[in-house]
């Protein structure tokens, strides 16, 4: 769900968002596609999360953290849930076809290919895709042919580019939202995505060291 209100995002950034009228439909059509997606995982049945303390700041290139968190962050995920469901299965084994680091040129493999041709199918199949395709359909966003809207969904999530004009293709808005990236071998970039962050803790990958948050998101 968070990777098509990404691509709307993508499509609808020429439209006055500051006009109530457009506002009020870009949050209806999100509700709805909220509504309409039956594979979301549910808070507190489908997964438990345990925020713990509040984290510090921290410099940027520092490795000097202070832990506010002495618990993982996920504390219990229903797991047959999440590898059954189609969408997610075939999104997950996309999550080790690409460098970590910036500036490390991406090869591709045929494998790799029809991994991501497979999960463009299973998430062309749901009825938030099939909606949100509609919708753009209706603003002169997307062509109303399937086969076109799909090369139009690899196009934006898969196209490779590079980060800087001296390295080779290392990039992609897949790669940078859904994955995450290091960049010069300690910032992370990227990396929105919870499935990801689950996958890497469980393996020990990463220490969550708390929450952050804006005093207003407190109250």
């Amino acid at each position: 769900f968070c990777g098509v209100l990404a691509l709307l995002a993508v499509f609808l950034s020429g439209l006055n968002a500051s006009r109530p009228a457009v506002n009020q439909e870009l949050s209806n059509i999100f509700n709805e596609l909220w509504r309409l997606d039956v594979n979301r995982m549910t808070p507190g049945i489908d997964y438990t999360i345990s925020v713990q303390g509040r984290a510090s700041f921290v410099n940027q290139g520092s490795h000097v953290v202070q832990d506010h968190a002495a618990q993982p962050l996920f504390s219990n995920v229903n797991e047959n849930k999440l590898m059954n469901t189609t969408t997610i299965s075939r999104f997950t084994k996309l999550l080790d076809n690409y460098e970590r680091s910036t500036g490390v040129t991406e090869q591709v493999t045929t494998e790799e290919l029809t991994e991501i041709n497979l999960f463009l199918d299973a998430v062309l199949e749901t009825e938030v895709m099939k909606r949100a395709h509609k919708y753009l359909v209706t603003k002169g966003q997307s062509s109303s042919n399937l086969r076109q809207f799909k090369s139009q969904l690899r196009l934006i999530w898969f196209h490779l580019y590079h980060r800087q004009r001296s390295t080779g293709l290392d990039s992609s808005g897949f790669e940078h939202v859904f994955v995450g990236e290091t960049k010069s071998g300690t910032e992370i970039i990227g990396f929105h995505n919870w499935i990801q962050f689950y996958l890497q803790e469980k393996n020990n990958h990463l220490d969550y060291k708390g929450y952050k948050a804006r005093e207003h998101d407190l109250v």
